[in-house]
C-alpha cells in the first residue's frame, strides 16, 4: 500500500480510537449521575467504534487482508488483540436478531435488559435473560451470558490513539 493510503488508513484509525475514547469518557460522567440511557448510548457507542477499528485492522473481505496486516504493523498491533473480536458489537448491531434468538430460546421468558450493576443481581434469572448487562464492580458489559471485559479493550484504545496520532501526522 503507499503512503498516502496508509495515512488516510491510519487516520481513521485515530479518528475511531478517538470516539472510542469520547465514548469512555461519556459513560463515566453517565454512571456519575445515573443516566441510564446515557449509559447505554455510550457503550454501544464505544463497541461500534471499537467494531469499526477491528473491521480497519482485521477487514472482513479476505481480498484486503493485506490490507489489514500491513495496517496493523505499522501501528505494532498483536494478530491476538483485543481488538480483533467484533461479536459484542454484533450483538448490539444485530439486536433483532438476538431478540428473535432469545424469544425462541429462552425456557422461562424473563427479560432483563439494559441493567446496570453487577451480574446476576436478580435472583433467580438465568443468565441467557439478562440481554444487555453492564457490570460496574467488574467493568465488563454482558450478553445472554457471554461477557466482555472493558478494561482490556479500554487500554488498547488508547495505545492504539497514540500510535495512530502518531503516525497518521507523518508525511505521506
Amino acid at each position: 500500500m503507499d503512503k498516502m493510503l496508509l495515512r488516510i488508513f491510519q487516520r481513521e484509525i485515530e479518528r475511531q480510537t478517538r470516539f472510542s475514547l469520547l465514548a469512555i469518557e461519556d459513560l463515566e460522567t453517565a454512571l456519575k449521575v445515573g443516566d441510564t440511557d446515557r449509559i447505554w448510548y455510550s457503550v454501544q457507542g464505544l463497541l461500534v467504534a471499537a467494531g469499526n477499528v477491528s473491521k480497519l485492522l482485521w477487514p472482513p473481505s479476505p481480498l484486503v487482508a493485506n490490507r489489514g496486516k500491513e495496517l496493523r504493523q505499522s501501528l505494532c498491533t498483536p494478530d491476538d488483540s483485543v481488538l480483533a473480536p467484533r461479536t459484542f458489537r454484533n450483538h448490539f448491531e444485530h439486536f433483532d436478531e438476538r431478540l428473535e434468538e432469545w424469544a425462541t430460546s429462552s425456557r422461562r421468558k424473563n427479560f432483563v435488559d439494559s441493567n446496570v450493576g453487577p451480574s446476576g443481581m436478580i435472583s433467580e434469572i438465568e443468565s441467557t435473560d439478562y440481554l444487555r448487562n453492564l457490570d460496574t464492580t467488574q467493568h465488563e458489559v454482558t450478553f445472554r451470558g457471554d461477557t466482555y471485559p472493558l478494561r482490556p479493550l479500554v487500554e488498547a484504545l488508547r495505545e492504539l490513539h497514540v500510535k495512530a496520532a502518531a503516525e497518521a501526522a507523518k508525511p505521506h
